[in-house]
Parts: C-alpha cells; sequence; structure tokens
C-alpha cells in the first residue's frame, strides 16, 4: 500500500491544534466538495467524508483506532472506496506545535503500483487541507 508523509508547523499550542484539526465541520469548510459528519470523535468513534459534485460521489468511512489528545490519534480508513490508516503525532515544539502527518492509501480497483503514482499529489493534497484545518 502507497504511503506518504509530512510535518506542518502551527504557532499555538498541541491542545488548541488538537481540537482544530480533528473538528470535523473545519475539514467540511476547507475540504472542496466534500461534507464530514459522524460522532463526537474518540477511540471506536466512525465518521464518514462524503465528497460528491451533484449525486456523483463516494463515501470515505473512517473509524478511529487510537485517541490520545493532544498528542496521537490513528484513523483507519474502511470503506468500500477508500483503504488505509492515518497517523497524526503532535508534539509541542519552541515555535508551537509540529504536526506529523503518515498515511498510508488505497482505491478500490486500483493497484497499489498505481495508486502510488498519484502519491505526489495525494500529498500535496492532504498538507494543504492540513494547513487550512489547522490555522487559526
Amino acid at each position: 500500500m502507497p504511503e506518504f508523509a509530512f510535518d506542518v508547523l502551527v504557532e499555538d499550542p498541541p491542545e488548541q491544534v488538537w481540537e482544530r484539526l480533528w473538528d470535523l465541520r473545519r475539514h467540511t469548510a476547507t475540504v472542496p466538495l466534500t461534507t464530514v459528519a459522524g460522532e463526537p470523535l474518540r477511540e471506536g468513534a466512525r465518521f464518514t467524508g462524503r465528497t460528491a459534485v451533484g449525486p456523483l460521489g463516494f463515501d470515505d468511512d473512517m473509524v478511529v483506532r487510537t485517541w490520545e489528545p493532544p498528542r496521537l490519534a490513528v484513523v483507519d480508513k474502511v470503506g468500500r472506496v477508500l483503504t488505509g490508516t492515518i497517523t497524526v503525532t503532535l508534539t509541542r515544539t519552541a515555535r508551537g506545535t509540529s504536526v506529523r502527518w503518515r498515511q498510508t492509501y488505497g482505491a478500490a480497483l486500483v493497484p497499489d503500483r498505481l495508486a502510488a503514482l498519484a502519491r505526489p499529489a495525494v500529498r500535496t493534497a492532504y498538507r494543504s487541507a492540513v494547513r487550512r484545518i489547522t490555522a487559526p
């Protein structure tokens, strides 16, 4: 399964960054064509990102496997279309908070070798979204 990682530095304490990062309304407001909804996030919680243009779209179903605020979250993508695991670690720094995002990803009917070709675009899209979501 393809994998990518990136770091984002946010000039706020981990507690504030964590709250913004896991606010599903912020995801809906910043990720184009996507609405994110679900139960309050905690270990075992399920949520879904619905990406659509009109009636055409797909669901990205996820479940929280590990929830240790404001330090660590592990989220598994468990849907029929998208799979993978997201591991997010927040670390306090002298300048604020370092957000480390590591993700494996796959898509139904797409071989991993082909999905890996999209790695630069997928990484760039996620990094941009995380920057917008965590911005004050």
